[in-house]
């Protein structure tokens, strides 16, 4: 008897997480995750422990959209205090990694005046020796250039700390998803697989193709008491089949901010995939997922900004796409990581960096 197949509801969410975070570029990279983990994550986390009133009247003010607050009402403290101290715990040498970038910026600001920086190698901390160069500026400037490829096989590229998340949405709206951290919910999945995993590839062709779900939920190491809420992300119904443009001409259709499609009877190009990826009803018409053609010749990333690099909206897309076109990056800037290295990292396939008039 043939096994029962089954599609991934049209919005499900899969939600990539660093830390219990939202996922960006800029934790893929170790050295601006160091900074993001220290700066960002436990100083968000520090203030909302310390005056979490001020943040539940922030998230209810339209002025503070977006700000660096934790959307849970003043609410679930002991949760943020477990999760700050599992981050100080499990990141420690991230941490150290982020002391150890200050500690250089400021060593070459008191000790560099133009002069050879050779000797200046020695003061280097030890965490960073043989993963910078000391450099200057056309303004004689002291600074530094990272060698970004070594810190992804150094002991700072933790991918333990990656997993995603699974749960059904009927709206795009999640303004403080970048300063609120996710924590555990009873109508949220939480799988600790890194984004590299072959499963979210397999669960996301599941929204065209159907499968089993006993399958897929091996594949993605599915607990047995997690089975139950892992089956309500499935249905049956199959939803609309994309339908391939064949004219004789280019169609192109605008999918919101900078995210266009380019279609011709041969090849399709998506631009800065930021899209409304989820089917749900609405009153307004907009394009989701399955106006995207079943392969995508070339996602085209214009620059490393977080409303251009959406990795909710390329990961379930990442089966589909045959080649991703990023801007070079070689300056080893930390203000500046690579999109290639990332997104291999991520587990994409020929990724193609392009300079400038290329």
């Amino acid at each position: 008897m043939k096994e029962k197949t089954f599609f991934l509801k049209p919005n499900v969410v899969i939600e990539p997480l660093i830390d219990r975070w939202y996922a960006w570029s800029h934790l893929i990279s170790p050295a601006t995750a160091a900074m993001n983990i220290v700066g960002r994550h436990l100083k968000i986390m520090n203030s909302y422990l310390q005056a979490p009133q001020i943040h539940a009247a922030a998230v209810k003010n339209p002025k503070m959209l977006g700000g660096p607050f934790i959307d849970y009402n003043g609410g679930r403290i002991e949760e943020v205090k477990e999760l700050r101290q599992n981050t100080i715990e499990r990141r420690a040498k991230s941490i150290e990694l982020q002391a150890a970038i200050v500690e250089l910026d400021k060593m070459l600001k008191s000790n560099a005046k133009g002069f050879s920086l050779e000797p200046l190698y020695e003061k280097v901390p030890d965490l960073l020796k043989g993963y910078v160069e000391l450099v200057y500026d056309l303004n004689n400037n002291p600074s530094f250039r990272l060698f970004e490829s070594l810190l992804y096989k150094s002991e700072f590229n933790d991918i333990s700390a990656q997993s995603i998340a699974l749960w059904i949405t009927d709206n795009d709206s999640r303004p403080f998803c970048l300063s609120t951290p996710k924590l555990n919910d009873p109508n949220v999945l939480h799988l600790d697989i890194p984004l590299n995993h072959k499963g979210i590839d397999a669960l996301s062709k599941m929204k065209r193709n159907p499968g089993c779900i006993d399958e897929i939920a091996a594949i993605l190491g599915v607990s047995p008491d997690d089975r139950a809420l892992f089956d309500t992300f499935f249905t049956e119904e199959q939803s609309p089949r994309y339908k391939k443009y064949d004219g004789d001409k280019a169609r192109m259709r605008y999918f919101g901010h900078a995210c266009i499609l380019i279609e011709t009877k041969e090849v399709s190009v998506l631009l800065d995939p930021v899209i409304s990826y989820y089917g749900y009803e609405s009153t307004v018409s907009h394009y989701s997922d399955y106006d995207l053609p079943d392969e995508i010749d070339y996602v085209i990333i214009t620059h490393n900004h977080q409303d251009h690099v959406l990795l909710e909206t390329l990961l379930p897309l990442r089966h589909k796409i045959k080649n991703i076109v990023v801007p070079i990056t070689t300056s080893g800037a930390l203000q500046d990581p690579s999109l290639k290295l990332a997104f291999k990292s991520m587990g994409f396939q020929n990724v193609i960096e392009m300079d400038e008039m290329d």
